[in-house]
């Protein structure tokens, strides 16, 4: 591995780390708490390596749920797995053996960076962006393992209430991305068709009415029908055919839509909190193993289904206008806790971003405004907490 690529490559995911070393640590307890041995923490991490499954999976765990319910709901919660791949098709045409690690490494965060990171000149796309995806899976296995065999000494000395609020760099991250999107192609619908379709997912969570492990997915459906309508009627304008498909397409993600709300409500694809009596150590091994395959191919299916033919213009269409719907909307999903109406009324995220794309602005350097801009989250986060 070239050394010049590895320096870039660490220097570009560096707020990767802090974020994923932030959030994966609480998943290691999560696990240990559940009753399981801290290379549970470990094992889950490698062979699913999915942040918002394994939490999930954690808490199914925790409840005594079985493997086929368990694998069911991380089908549903990483679908959105499949969008991102097709957006990044043309990107790694010519990776070669680099692909697999691109996609098995392909989470929120590594597609956020992929899809904003140019190759530098005469290197080769492939360990370049492969390398990207290796760093972040190690940040997130290293989080992951601290967090578990670091249980104990974290709550006994109380050291655990220093990590809050540090994941706030991935919210820098994305805010990062999402103006330099805007201002390559000075497009405002697609953002906003992510903030408004997440938006709505976010309410509609709060209100009982989708379950939390939904909520980006539906946000995705509802910003691509937003977009498609707005944008995408040439499609539609190309025959009976393809009039046909289009609104075929809209109709199904609606009426899939709509079944989310109804699954939300019946009770089913939540995570249940974990309680004594959990899943024994051959369900918990046997389910990750099938979800980690099941998120695989998820991630796999879009590079499989066009390796030996260019894909055809509606995946032009979403390479265009998808990547920054979807920024748009792990921004909001990043922010959904926070409490706009009541203390401290959403000070600490407000005023973090607000700084973060000041410093964007006038800093022009991208560590300088995620660690300025967490470091302000941090601090007011622990004083207005009292």
């Amino acid at each position: 591995m070239d050394s010049y690529i590895l320096r870039q490559c660490r220097r570009i995911t560096a707020p990767i780390f802090f974020g994923y070393i932030a959030i994966g640590i609480p998943f290691g307890v999560m696990i240990v708490q559940a009753g399981y041995p801290w290379w549970m923490s470990l094992f889950m991490s490698l062979v699913m390596y999915s942040g918002a499954g394994q939490y999930i999976a954690a808490g199914l765990l925790g409840a005594g749920a079985g493997v086929l319910e368990i694998v069911l709901t991380e089908f549903f919660v990483n679908i959105r797995h499949i969008v991102y791949g097709l957006s990044l098709i043309e990107k790694t045409k010519a990776v070669g053996r680099w692909k697999f690690p691109i996609v098995f490494t392909l989470t929120d965060e590594t597609y956020a960076v992929l899809t904003a990171t140019d190759v530098p000149p005469s290197v080769p796309a492939g360990p370049f962006l492969g390398m990207i995806g290796i760093l972040d899976y190690i940040y997130w296995t290293a989080g992951c393992v601290i967090g578990a065999l670091a249980c104990s000494f974290l709550a006994t000395y109380g050291l655990s209430g220093y990590l809050v609020g540090v994941d706030f760099a991935l919210t820098s991250l994305f805010l990062i991305i999402l103006f330099s999107q805007i201002k390559a192609s000075g497009d405002w619908l697609p953002p906003l068709a992510g903030f408004s379709s997440c938006l709505l997912s976010v309410i509609l969570c709060r209100t009982g009415l989708l379950a939390p492990s939904n909520i980006i997915f539906l946000a995705i459906i509802l910003g691509v029908d937003v977009i498609m309508l707005s944008r995408g009627r040439g499609f539609a304008r190309g025959g009976a055919r393809q009039m046909a498909a289009f609104v075929s397409f809209i109709v199904l993600s609606l009426v899939l839509a709509a079944g989310l709300v109804l699954i939300s409500l019946s009770g089913g694809g939540e995570s249940r909190t974990p309680v004594a009596g959990n899943s024994g150590m051959a369900v918990a091994v046997a389910a990750s193993v099938l979800s980690g395959a099941v998120i695989f191919c998820e991630r796999l299916f879009p590079f499989a289904l066009f390796a030996r033919r260019d894909p055809p213009p509606a995946i032009q269409f979403v390479a265009r206008y998808i990547p920054s719907m979807v920024i748009a909307i792990l921004i909001v999903y990043s922010l959904k806790d926070a409490e706009l109406f009541s203390y401290p009324f959403g000070i600490p995220q407000l005023a973090g971003g607000a700084l973060a794309l000041l410093l964007n602005i006038l800093a022009r350097n991208h560590l300088v405004t995620i660690f300025g801009s967490t470091a302000v989250f941090m601090v007011l986060s622990r004083v207005m907490q009292g």
